[in-house]
């Protein structure tokens, strides 16, 4: 493909997505992991290699407190050279309080463009289905006049809805950048499903030495009201062991409300374990820090 069809698919995906930033977002599943299986953000991520990659990843947030949020994130994805093409499924199960959860399940798929002899583009679009639950019996009433109340509900409740999700990524030897759109079909968020976020980032890939190479990355997500900043940094020992420090700000006051991340891992053949616990900083400092997310990945 010459380099000016080229530039209209680029032109036409940044089109897309700039019009989509006009519309509101709502919360979204945040891992401070994301960089090593991005699909569920971005589908345009497949194609890192040409193996078959699975990626597990489970979240604990406020370890010991009751009802506290817990995550699950399945990734697996594999890539065709000869296609120039790239397919996917993401499954992700969000515990977000007292009897209430979500889980999205999509398939993905990207393609992949020869800008030149160096870099490349991708497009992704991923698509399924998104499954709100709430089981209000599992909550405790203390004021009983509450159950004779018109808003009160007592029956279990789950909606079904479709989802979508959309991106791109420039990508070379060195550096990485990318921007997408999740939730597509969702102009706004409910009680049972998300409304569309929007996700710009980028991330370098730089030798320090014969042993040491440095990652640094910036992450930045748009929801309605809400922009959240992710500034990460990662050292790889001869790309087997790796450590990194992650500050994830709240843009309205950065000072104040913010969180720190500490990772480490190991990569041994086709494996993968990575840990990261969580600190709270500034006026979060009074919330519990004890937040796990462990990582484990295989390749075949």
């Amino acid at each position: 493909m010459n380099n000016i069809r080229a530039r209209k698919f680029l032109l036409t995906a940044f089109l897309i997505l700039g019009c989509a930033l006009m519309v509101n977002a709502q919360q979204d599943l945040m891992v401070s992991q994301q960089f090593f299986s991005r699909i569920n953000i971005n589908p345009a991520g497949i194609g890192n290699n040409d193996k078959f990659d699975a990626f597990l990843l489970g979240r604990l947030q406020w370890a010991g407190v009751d009802n506290s949020p817990k995550t699950g994130l399945l990734n697996v994805t594999g890539y065709c050279e000869k296609l120039k093409s790239g397919a996917g499924i993401s499954v992700y199960y969000d515990k977000l309080g007292v009897g209430h959860s979500t889980t999205n399940a999509q398939l993905a798929y990207s393609f992949h463009l020869d800008l030149t002899d160096k870099y490349i583009l991708a497009l992704g679009l991923s698509g399924g289905a998104n499954f709100g639950y709430f089981n209000p019996a599992v909550n405790t009433i203390r004021d009983e006049a509450e159950y004779n109340m018109e808003t009160f509900t007592n029956e279990k409740e789950t909606e079904i809805t479709p989802d979508m999700n959309f991106g791109i990524e420039l990508t070379n030897m060195r550096w990485m950048l990318g921007l997408s759109c999740t939730h597509i079909l969702n102009e706004e968020s409910t009680t049972y499903k998300a409304g569309r976020h929007y996700y710009a980032y980028a991330r370098g890939f730089f030798p320090l030495c014969q042993s040491f190479d440095i990652a640094p990355a910036l992450v930045y997500m748009h929801k309605h009201e809400t922009n959240v900043m992710e500034a990460n940094v990662m050292a790889f020992y001869k790309r087997l062991v790796w450590g990194g420090v992650t500050w994830r700000p709240d843009l309205s006051n950065p000072f104040d409300m913010s969180m720190m991340a500490l990772t480490a891992g190991i990569e041994i053949s086709n494996f993968r374990f990575g840990y990261i616990y969580d600190l709270n900083l500034g006026k979060c400092n009074n919330l519990p820090s004890n937040t796990h997310e462990i990582l484990l990945s295989v390749q075949f």
